[in-house]
């Protein structure tokens, strides 16, 4: 987080630095929010749809009022309100409306995706799950989803690249900038 206090020591960590020059992050385009079909589709899922964070937005942005790239934080703060567009920028393809099933699995497999399912929805990270009839509206995807187990424990993968999500996000913004051990000493 920053704070002019902490920026005058003499290490500043990569992450903090990053945040000066970095560019704003960006809304989804004026073509998909102004869509008919799309709007249609997120007022008939209103009730599955919601943007919650654990953070007091605003209380950080208060924290970040003297942050030097305002743009910045301004836009993480409308991110944080209103949800993250992931730099998306290729165009939304009704063909990509297909519904696609999860990856073939075994009983094993099933029941640690229903249980991380359960578990997610239980922390109010994840919507109730829609009905078992339900047919994609226009505008919206799935991610298919598959365990990779490790040392007898269940890790779930959703395949953002199976479903075209990740196909139109450009590789140069798909970067994060991490603090290592190095930074501090």
């Amino acid at each position: 987080m920053y704070s002019s206090s902490s920026t005058s020591s003499s290490v500043v960590p990569p992450s903090i630095l990053s945040t000066y020059t970095a560019p704003s992050l960006p809304s989804p385009p004026d073509t998909l929010l102004n869509d008919p079909h799309i709007q249609s589709t997120l007022q008939s899922m209103s009730q599955y749809l919601k943007v919650e964070t654990p953070f007091n937005v605003d209380h950080l942005e208060l924290l970040l009022s003297s942050h030097p790239n305002q743009p910045f934080v301004h836009s993480v703060m409308r991110s944080l309100r209103e949800g993250f567009w992931p730099f998306y920028d290729a165009e939304w393809k009704e063909e990509c409306n297909q519904r696609m099933d999860n990856y073939v699995t075994e009983p094993e497999d099933i029941a640690a995706l229903r249980a991380h399912r359960d578990q997610e929805i239980a922390a109010n990270r994840w919507s109730e799950p829609l009905p078992a009839d339900f047919t994609l509206l226009p505008g919206m995807r799935l991610s298919p989803m598959f365990v990779v187990w490790q040392k007898g424990k269940p890790h779930i993968v959703m395949d953002q690249t199976r479903s075209g999500l990740n196909d139109g996000i450009p590789r140069a913004e798909g970067k994060v900038k991490y603090d290592d051990i190095h930074t501090f000493g």
